[in-house]
């Protein structure tokens, strides 16, 4: 019989699987890519701002790098943590969002020479990989570098689903095979 943690990592695994999809589809352009992914997008960017909050006083240089930074450090830590408690389908689905965060970071860096995404703020608002990638001299390679960027985020969530996909695998073998109890464990359990 199949276990509903089985069951749930199976379903987990279609919807990541079709979430990546979605994003490997949406590759650098900022077009909408359905309410699931606007929800973390939503909370990317909340990351974002106030990463650019947490860095400002480090200079100018971080608190516009210190944005994207955090946005994708967030979910990376939550990823670690779940990784290192031996939860791996909490760490597949977090390492998810990284890889995800990551593509969405790729969007505004390809973005960094034409500055064609419209900004939070309003006038005046400081496209922070136009500004970055001026002082690195590198705006010339916006594209490219976005480019980069969405390889490494699409081979994150990649490494995510092969992730999930072993811990269902690993979770069926359970099922199938279940441990047998001795007498003692047995009795200790009913205790």
């Amino acid at each position: 019989m199949v276990s509903g943690p089985v069951i749930a990592r199976g379903a987990g695994l279609v919807v990541l699987g079709y979430l990546g999809w979605v994003v490997m589809a949406r590759g650098l352009t900022a077009s909408s890519a359905g309410a699931v992914l606007a929800v973390i997008d939503g909370a990317n960017f909340i990351f974002h701002e106030a990463g650019h909050i947490l860095f400002m006083f480090f200079g100018d240089f971080l608190q516009a790098l210190g944005g994207s930074l955090t946005q994708v450090a967030i979910p990376a830590i939550c990823a670690l943590y779940f990784l290192s408690s031996r939860e791996r389908a909490a760490a597949a689905v977090t390492l998810f969002w990284t890889g995800e965060s990551i593509t969405h970071v790729a969007i505004y860096i390809a973005d960094g020479r034409l500055t064609r995404l419209p900004l939070h703020g309003g006038p005046g608002v400081i496209h922070d990989w136009n500004y970055l990638l001026t002082r690195l001299g590198l705006v010339a390679y916006a594209e490219t570098l976005g480019g980069v960027a969405l390889a490494v985020g699409l081979l994150t969530i990649v490494g995510a689903l092969g992730l999930l996909a072993v811990d269902l695998l690993g979770g069926m073998r359970q099922t199938d095979h279940p441990r047998p109890m001795s007498l003692t464990s047995d009795l200790a359990a009913r205790v």
